[in-house]
């Protein structure tokens, strides 16, 4: 990847720059020296615009003082290329709860290890962690790859009853995902 094509990207990020959005993320406490406030469909136009490459999704997930070189960086790697070594690399690298989503949505639940994974983040006990194996669990049942539902329904309904903060909608859609899947039958 040239430079060219770094500049292409951050002068993009310039051009669909929302000040508004990235003060409240800057308030809330976001750990980006740089914010340039960009919302995902946004994101996704930029994404579009240049080929997957794994080259070009490390170099943006290298610029860590960017926010939105680190999400970009998730939608330009190409999915047959990303590993369990590298979702776990860039999981325990990733610096935000929005980051995380955005690596299970868009990377983590596509391995086939991902069920796996899912399990083993949810052992490690801290919060965090736990947090990466609801979304990603969530990410699989919706894709319907998920085959111990039974599982996942414990891991959400433990942590749940734990009442921690940050796993709680997480926790609350997959119960209700499955209960659907339940009643309907499938």
């Amino acid at each position: 990847m040239d430079k060219k094509q770094m500049q292409h990207i951050k002068s993009r990020f310039f051009a669909l720059r929302n000040g508004v959005i990235a003060d409240r993320l800057r308030k809330s406490g976001s750990p980006y020296k740089i914010i340039f406030g960009l919302m995902l469909p946004q994101m996704e136009q930029i994404a579009g615009e240049c080929v997957p490459s794994k080259e070009l999704a490390e170099m943006l997930w290298n610029n860590r003082s960017t926010r939105e070189s680190r999400l970009l960086a998730a939608m330009v790697y190409p999915r047959e290329e990303f590993t369990a070594k590298k979702a776990e690399e860039w999981i325990s690298d990733a610096d935000t709860v929005e980051l995380v989503d955005l690596l299970c949505f868009r990377l983590v639940r596509y391995i086939p290890e991902a069920e796996m994974l899912a399990k083993a983040y949810f052992c490690r006990g801290d919060a965090s962690n736990r947090y990466v194996a609801l979304r990603l669990s969530m990410n699989l049942l919706v894709l319907r790859t998920l085959s111990d539902i039974d599982e996942a329904y414990r891991m959400a309904q433990e942590e749940l009853a734990a009442n921690q903060g940050e796993t709680i909608g997480v926790c609350r859609q997959i119960i209700d995902e499955i209960d659907w899947l339940r009643e309907s039958g499938n």
